[in-house]
């Protein structure tokens, strides 16, 4: 029974978009007139002052090194801010279970 009335609703949605499809002419419908008249944009003049695309290699070196407080080479656990996101997947990264990150491990924190 709940087949047939997802069928039956389904039908219907369709035939309400096909009717108003239908019904449409778009020759004959005006867009709203602006009184200000459009220009076109030369887009290949423009140039990007804000944010540039992330490298994400960098971005891990930077944070393996910011965590790494006791420059170890690997971080720890307990190194990681508490309200961090990777907390919560510390031990999924642990590949080889040692309880600390090397930095391939951590890389893979930024693939995810």
């Amino acid at each position: 029974m709940k087949m047939f009335r997802s069928a039956l609703a389904l039908s219907l949605m369709f035939a309400a978009g096909t009717a108003l499809a239908a019904g449409h002419d778009p020759q004959t419908t005006k867009p709203a007139s602006n009184t200000a008249q459009q220009v076109p944009v030369d887009h290949s003049k423009m140039k990007m002052d804000g944010a540039m695309p992330m490298d994400h290699g960098k971005m891990a070196d930077a944070e393996f090194v910011k965590f790494d407080q006791n420059k170890d080479g690997k971080i720890s656990k307990s190194e990681v801010p508490a309200k961090h996101a990777m907390t919560a997947h510390f031990g999924m990264l642990d590949a080889d279970k040692d309880g600390s990150l090397s930095q391939a491990e951590f890389a893979k924190h930024h693939e995810m």
